[in-house]
């Protein structure tokens, strides 16, 4: 157990690192290019996306390295974590990336929540809802995606912390869905205050 929240801390730390890069260069030609390629990574083979090996292995402690010739959780994790990052920040000058502060409560929930507006609130409850129920990964990840591409769309200035985000990816991966579910359910539908977001 020791172990998997040591694992947990550094999934954070890397995505963290690997971003930080990524918006250093995010308005010049390099930093777009490996933005381009994280995104046209998606739904392709590992080993057909050379292109994104730099950014996603370069950073990454060999004891996320898997052997089999399949993604470890770690990789997987990171990986669409960095690909869904990549979809929110295209065509975008300013960072959508949050980083978080100590304490705060903090997930894709709080995100999300901010489509809840209006008339739209019962759709994007829907589609919530729908995504939080997946039966796998791959289509958590899939709606994950849309709700994303969504949240661009409609509230630019919404930001998603990524780090947290890879961090609640590996435990999904790691059988911790129900948790997962939860923490992100309340976010979203907690009617609490800004400030009160991180107590307990």
């Amino acid at each position: 157990m020791v172990e998997e929240f040591s694992k947990e801390k550094t999934v954070f730390a890397i995505i963290s690192k690997i971003i930080g890069k990524l918006d250093e260069l995010r308005n010049n030609s390099s930093g777009k290019a490996a933005l381009a390629n994280l995104r046209n990574s998606i739904g392709r083979p590992l080993s057909e996306t050379i292109d994104i090996w730099p950014t996603v292995f370069e950073q990454m402690p060999d004891s996320f390295l898997g052997r089999s010739g399949r993604l470890t959780n770690e990789e997987r994790a990171i990986l669409t974590t960095l690909q869904i990052y990549a979809l929110h920040q295209q065509s975008r000058t300013e960072s959508v990336n949050k980083r978080s502060e100590k304490g705060q409560w903090d997930n894709i929930g709080i995100s999300l929540k901010s489509l809840r507006t209006g008339s739209e609130t019962v759709a994007i409850d829907r589609r919530f809802n729908t995504m939080i129920t997946s039966s796998s990964f791959e289509e958590l990840t899939h709606h994950l995606r849309q709700l994303i591409r969504l949240l661009k769309a409609k509230n630019p200035e919404i930001t998603v912390n990524y780090a947290q985000l890879g961090n609640d990816l590996y435990w999904y991966l790691r059988n911790k869905e129900e948790k997962v579910r939860l923490d992100w359910a309340k976010a979203f539908y907690s009617r609490r205050e800004e400030s009160d977001k991180g107590e307990d």
